[in-house]
């Protein structure tokens, strides 16, 4: 019987497309070598026979087909996969890693700055807004957490206000630029997540949205995040001529506020904090 990983052979693999090879490759180092790696480590579980195997296995796959090693999410795995084979040849390993830390008195400041002073701005200058600019924003979605780190996430900038129209918005676009957060579906589809976790596809989407208004407005632009429906993403798929798998979720949009709303109020803690005393039930 031929070893497959997911389902699918040697021979599948060495044909499969790269964004859905690249994604398989990130599931299994995770899966299979980052969450299991620091209970071992702390001594809370046995370490399974061949740790990382399949990883490793797909890294070689990814090498045979001279695709590059040299990308940030590349090199993450190759890491991984190195420690697994140093605790499977029964070496010792230490990591060059640290505890979290709790924020200085003065760093706390800035980040109850950024998340408490964030509001959505709907109307923009004429200002330019510098590329440098636009890529920290995208560079912070990036970042954002995202289910398995498969790497589905892509953005598409426009900046032509006749590509504006393609979007389909509550809101009117007069200055500023729109991102649109994007999804590679075979990404989720090589690993069975649009059945097993399809909530994942929008959570991924709108954590992502989340990190890039945060730092827009760090910036010192306005953002509002929103949402689109099947009528833009068919558009922008036709436009840009993606296949049915390429999805837009969301968007955002940025410029150089010429507004100062009122800054949106919440309820209190305790009035969204859920126990036995305010749901009529007793304990």
């Amino acid at each position: 019987m031929k070893e497959t990983i997911h389902g699918f052979s040697t021979e599948d693999l060495m044909k499969m497309d790269v964004t859905a090879l690249r994604a398989m490759l990130h599931e299994r180092t995770h899966h299979k070598i980052e969450v299991l790696l620091y209970r071992i480590l702390k001594g809370k579980m046995k370490k399974p026979p061949n740790l990382g195997y399949e990883a490793e296995l797909l890294l070689n796959i990814w090498k045979r087909r001279g695709l590059p090693v040299n990308t940030p999410d590349i090199q993450w795995c190759i890491k991984y996969i190195e420690l697994a084979n140093k605790l499977n040849s029964g070496e010792i390993v230490r990591l060059n890693t640290e505890l979290l830390k709790p924020f200085t008195s003065l760093e706390m400041k800035t980040v109850k700055k950024l998340l408490y002073t964030r509001q959505s701005i709907r109307q923009f200058t004429s200002k330019h807004v510098p590329d440098e600019m636009i890529r920290e924003i995208l560079q912070a979605g990036l970042m954002a957490p995202q289910g398995c780190n498969i790497g589905s996430t892509r953005f598409i900038v426009l900046r032509d206000p006749e590509e504006w129209k393609l979007v389909r918005s509550d809101i009117p676009i007069e200055n500023g630029v729109i991102i649109l957060i994007c999804q590679d579906l075979k990404t989720y589809n090589v690993l069975k997540f649009d059945e097993l976790v399809p909530q994942n596809l929008y959570y991924d989407a709108a954590a992502a949205a989340d990190h890039m208004c945060l730092m827009a407005h760090a910036l010192g632009l306005g953002a509002c995040w929103l949402t689109h429906g099947v009528e833009t993403q068919k558009k922008i798929q036709e436009y840009f001529n993606q296949p049915e798998t390429f999805v837009t979720r969301c968007h955002i949009i940025v410029g150089w506020p010429d507004e100062a709303p009122i800054k949106s109020a919440k309820m209190s803690i305790d009035d969204v904090i859920i126990t036995p005393k305010n749901t009529n039930k007793t304990p």
